[in-house]
């Protein structure tokens, strides 16, 4: 057993050391951002005539896109200014019924195959689209009236080639895993997203932004081969010389999942999806016309879910210690060392908590931390496969996320049946 102890304390001694240093710098972000390192580009007002602009909400079979419809018509934008394609791959009757009711306002295109998944269907509809402006939203998000407006505005530079919005929440006190889902996202629009956007590496969310029809265009399209099929764009847009700007000040609103496995299989899609585009574009990313530093971020966001795999190593380690390790009673000494080590790995929670105080969701802390050692262990799990089944280059089906105002829509109108 000595031999096994010693090997198993090597192992988690070395996995402790690179999750120090992830922590160390997500402590070093957090607090710049806390001080205002990272301050927000501010835009001038729109001077030239609006351009007209399509908004594109890609579907598959989910009925709550009526909802999503409904807020687009409603904008506070010129009519003969802007339209509305939805983009629906659904097989669901039910949900092709409810778009139907919307065909005399906006231009409903049906795919009869799910090619290329959204990157596809968006490719559909951009042969279709008229705008030189092309708005996404998912179809679980509600955006505002003022949204258009606004996120059109950095487009007065010619450079600017994709804007993005952050992200709001419409249901992220629903349940424990829509707690821990907002609150990592919380962490990637406040704490993140300034970062990215100071050093000009911010990269396309897919949902509550837009992008230049003929950047677009120029860039081949959206890649059907990839599962972060903006991201992906994202690269080939900054490598074009382009300019990508993030408006942390317009909030469009969203759905996190609501379920374990659909939290899971989300966060196993990105995790993937950003993996292989580090191996597909690595040449331009480490290559390429990039800064150190933008070369270091492009990295960061790519390649960070390399931790997970350490993380796992790390826990396994751990457990074996405990188990190998001869039988003593605990001391001051090993709770001290315990303490120290919760707080140098601890830089995650603390972005978190940081996050949650700037989004006013402070309550929610505890629930965070007990997440974060609970389902976030589960997640690391998970997204070590995404990271090895990328590297490896073994294919992974997307997957779609339930919705959970679907979930409304659909338990509506059977109670209305039984009715």
């Amino acid at each position: 057993m000595g031999a096994i102890f010693e090997f198993t304390s090597m192992t988690y001694q070395m996995a402790l050391i690179p999750i120090i240093f992830y922590s160390i710098f997500l402590y070093s972000t957090a607090l710049m951002n806390i001080f205002g390192t990272f301050r927000n580009r501010k835009h001038d007002k729109q001077k030239s005539s609006l351009p007209f602009v399509t908004i594109q909400i890609p579907v598959f079979n989910d009925p709550v896109a009526v909802r999503c419809i409904k807020k687009c018509l409603q904008f506070d934008y010129p009519k003969n200014k802007y339209e509305i394609i939805v983009a629906d791959d659904s097989t669901d009757e039910f949900t092709i019924h409810l778009l139907n009711k919307f065909k005399n306002r906006v231009k409903i295109l049906h795919r009869n195959n799910r090619k290329g998944f959204k990157a596809g269907a968006l490719n559909y509809a951009l042969k279709h689209s008229r705008g030189d402006i092309i708005v996404i939203f998912d179809s679980d998000f509600v955006p505002g009236r003022l949204f258009l407006k606004k996120i059109i505005k950095p487009f007065e530079d010619k450079k600017v080639a994709i804007v993005q919005s952050k992200m709001g929440y419409i249901n992220p006190n629903t349940n424990w895993i829509t707690k821990f889902a907002s609150t990592l996202l919380m962490i990637f629009h406040n704490i993140w997203m300034p970062v990215f956007s100071y050093t000009k590496t911010n990269l396309f969310c897919g949902s509550g932004g837009a992008i230049r029809k003929d950047v677009l265009l120029n860039c081949g399209g959206w890649n059907e081969k990839s599962l972060t099929e903006d991201a992906d764009l994202s690269i080939k847009v900054l490598d074009k010389g382009y300019k990508i700007v993030y408006l942390p000040n317009l909030i469009s609103k969203g759905e996190v999942p609501f379920t374990f496995f659909g939290f899971i299989r989300q966060q196993m899609r990105w995790s993937y999806g950003l993996t292989r585009v580090f191996i597909d574009n690595i040449h331009t990313i480490l290559f390429g016309k990039f800064s150190f530093i933008q070369k270091f971020f492009l990295l960061f966001q790519t390649l960070s879910v390399g931790i997970a795999p350490i993380v796992i190593i790390m826990a396994l380690a751990g457990q074996l210690l405990w188990i190998t390790g001869d039988p003593k009673p605990i001391t001051l000494r090993d709770l001290v060392n315990l303490i120290s080590i919760l707080i140098a790995t601890g830089g995650v929670v603390f972005c978190g908590g940081v996050a949650l105080y700037q989004e006013r969701h402070f309550k929610n802390f505890l629930t965070y931390v007990f997440s974060t050692y609970t389902i976030g262990l589960a997640l690391s799990f998970y997204n070590s496969i995404a990271f090895i089944r990328a590297v490896l280059n073994q294919k992974m089906i997307w997957v779609r996320t339930p919705k959970w105002g679907s979930l409304h829509i659909l338990q509506f109108i059977k109670r209305l049946f039984i009715k």
